[in-house]
């Protein structure tokens, strides 16, 4: 998980290089602090969408074929840009939210190739 927040400190989103505005106990810009949730959504999304569009070598064992593996994926990957969002989800949206990180958590462990 360090190596990640490290790659996210460095990257170009963050609106703030003054480390005079950065948390100091954590060595973050504050906002990414704040706004931890988002910060993680922002990040896992775009690379859940490349792991998507890769050929895998297979898929989770209850999953009948790539393309329902790629469904699956799907669900999580609306799930991570709606809390990448700077607000709240509607009514409507929770729903999707809870789905897609039920089903991160249940295959976090299958994102690989």
């Amino acid at each position: 998980m360090q190596s990640i927040l490290i790659i996210m400190k460095h990257s170009s989103q963050y609106s703030s290089n003054d480390k005079s505005e950065w948390s100091h106990s954590h060595d973050f810009p504050i906002e990414e602090i704040w706004n931890t949730e988002t910060t993680i959504a922002a990040f896992v999304a775009p690379r859940l969408k490349a792991f998507k569009s890769l050929k895998k070598h297979g898929f989770p064992p209850e999953m009948n074929n790539e393309r329902q593996w790629n469904s699956t994926i799907q669900k999580i990957i609306d799930a991570f840009e709606i809390l990448g969002r700077p607000y709240t989800p509607t009514d409507e949206e929770d729903p999707i939210v809870e789905e897609g990180l039920d089903l991160f958590r249940k295959y976090y462990r299958n994102l690989w190739d």
